[in-house]
């Protein structure tokens, strides 16, 4: 059960960041849009986190570009391939995320702004404890076993040797 949530949050998710990350890009998709995005990035660069820190400020059409790319390719990975790469993008988009939240509340832009982006950092959540969980329930394999348990096999070693010892007598 767990796998099938986890292809189908998956494939939504990443076909979602994928047209999202589409449209901070190009216009062509909705024009109305993009211009908008245009005025959310450079409203969202003066409040970038690492400012504070770093004494750096992003140039907005820059930190659009890059915000767009990173999450179509992170969407596409979340969407598409198998393995940690899959995980290692549901962490990116959540860090997206995060800093979209934190952009709207530094703005104090409201709650209504902020919904969309709290609602897709909660589903990317659930998707990586769901992950987690599934990780957790899976069975060791025998070799694993016998890594973690050293001494069983040293006691049979033990007792090997003393019926060695034995026959030597």
């Amino acid at each position: 059960m767990p796998s099938v949530v986890l292809k189908v949050l998956g494939l939504t998710l990443g076909l979602f960041f994928i047209f999202v990350g589409t449209i901070k890009l190009t216009p062509s998709v909705n024009a109305d849009i993009y211009k908008e995005m245009r005025k959310i990035y450079i409203r969202n660069s003066k409040v970038f986190p690492l400012v504070k820190q770093t004494g750096w400020k992003p140039n907005p059409h820059t930190y659009r570009k890059t915000v767009g790319s990173t999450e179509i390719i992170s969407g596409a990975f979340l969407a598409f391939l198998p393995g940690p790469l899959k995980e290692l993008a549901n962490i990116i988009l959540l860090l997206i995320t995060m800093n979209e939240i934190y952009a709207h509340y530094a703005l104090d832009e409201g709650l209504e702004k902020m919904s969309p982006a709290i609602v897709f950092s909660l589903l990317l959540t659930c998707r990586l404890v769901i992950f987690l969980q599934s990780l957790a329930a899976e069975p060791k394999s025998v070799f694993e076993k016998s890594q973690l348990e050293p001494t069983s096999t040293a006691a049979t070693d033990k007792k090997e040797l003393r019926g060695d010892d034995k026959k030597d007598q």
